[in-house]
């Protein structure tokens, strides 16, 4: 089981590995923070041993999950803090992405639990039970909505739904997009220290892993040399080879970091920028989805009611006579 690790704890130990801390000493600067750094500084320092780097110190640790060890491959304390960097965001991003679905799905469910209680009110003019069928989907909207809300992390990052979603029309546009900013995000503690423009080969072994459910992986596993200045076109080296299935945006970000050498920076602003536009983008689809079942079962309430008829009212559509008004049609049919 993964030991839960907040993305500042991750930060500060990448910043005390950079400064040249040994792992002994970055754990006892971190445990100072808190009461929750401190123990879970305490987890971290029982694997350590007199030989052990810091990138095994955190494989054996288990704070990290199965895609974020595919990072960890570099050994040297400047590359594993880079990989710390790299974690750190990705949970930052998966955070904030889950908390604004959630908050986009509040008004749909505000409306759906609005549909409940006004569906069964025909009840109180026929004299039927109210109460239960309010309470009733009430309770089955809770826990739709705690079902929807527990699993959403989960989701979001199991492989086989995002496999599956690249095969969906429509949603696979949002697994690519998703793709591209596991890709940048998996590049940036592989590019060179001096930043030439480089993305060392481990780099692609990493995001090929990172990536097995996309597209994407399977192009990265291909033979890919590091990322040096090419004389090709595209001026992309080992990635010409995802030129095809790269967006354009990405492509040139690519093309100018390499240029200007400072390639990290660029594919850092990348995918922030892809962050956004995928979190606005699976709000909006989520939203939309939860409106839709409203929508379907409003209509499906209304035709309900037009077909059971509503007694007492047959002026309106669906009404049904009530006994009272068969006696007065009968008393007006034997006073004409």
């Amino acid at each position: 089981m993964v030991v839960a690790t907040a993305p500042d704890v991750l930060d500060t130990l990448a910043d005390c590995l950079e400064s040249g801390d040994t792992m002994l000493a970055a754990l006892d600067k971190v445990a100072k923070a808190s009461a929750a750094t401190a123990s879970w500084a305490h987890h971290v320092r029982q694997t350590v041993r007199a030989d052990a780097s810091a990138a095994q110190v955190l494989r054996a640790s288990n704070v990290l999950d199965d895609d974020e060890l595919c990072l960890l491959s570099a050994e040297d304390p400047a590359a594993v803090a880079s990989t710390l960097r790299a974690v750190a965001l990705r949970r930052r991003r998966s955070v904030a992405r889950v908390r604004a679905i959630r908050w986009g799905l509040v008004a749909p469910f505000g409306l759906g639990a609005l549909t409940v209680v006004l569906d069964p009110l025909p009840h109180l003019i026929t004299g039927e039970d109210y109460v239960w069928p309010v309470l009733r989907g009430l309770l089955v909207l809770l826990v739709l909505a705690v079902a929807v809300f527990a699993a959403l992390p989960a989701v979001l990052r199991r492989p086989r739904v995002l496999r599956l979603c690249t095969a969906v029309p429509g949603i696979r546009r949002l697994a690519a997009l998703y793709g591209e900013e596991e890709l940048v995000t998996a590049f940036v503690p592989f590019v060179d220290r001096l930043d030439r423009g480089e993305v060392r080969a481990a780099g692609f072994t990493a995001a090929a892993s990172l990536l097995a459910w996309s597209p994407l992986g399977d192009a990265l596993r291909a033979p890919a040399p590091a990322v040096a200045s090419p004389s090709g076109p595209l001026a992309t080296g080992g990635l010409e080879l995802l030129a095809r299935r790269l967006s354009l945006a990405t492509h040139l970000a690519i093309v100018g970091g390499m240029a200007s050498k400072r390639l990290a920076e660029r594919l850092a602003q990348r995918g922030e920028a892809i962050a956004l536009l995928l979190t606005a983008r699976l709000r909006l689809v989520a939203r939309m989805g939860a409106y839709t079942l409203v929508i379907l079962f409003s209509i499906s309430s209304l035709a309900g009611m037009i077909a059971r008829g509503i007694p007492g009212m047959s002026l309106i559509p669906g009404g049904a006579t009530s006994p009272d008004e068969k006696q007065l049609e009968e008393l007006l049919k034997q006073l004409q």
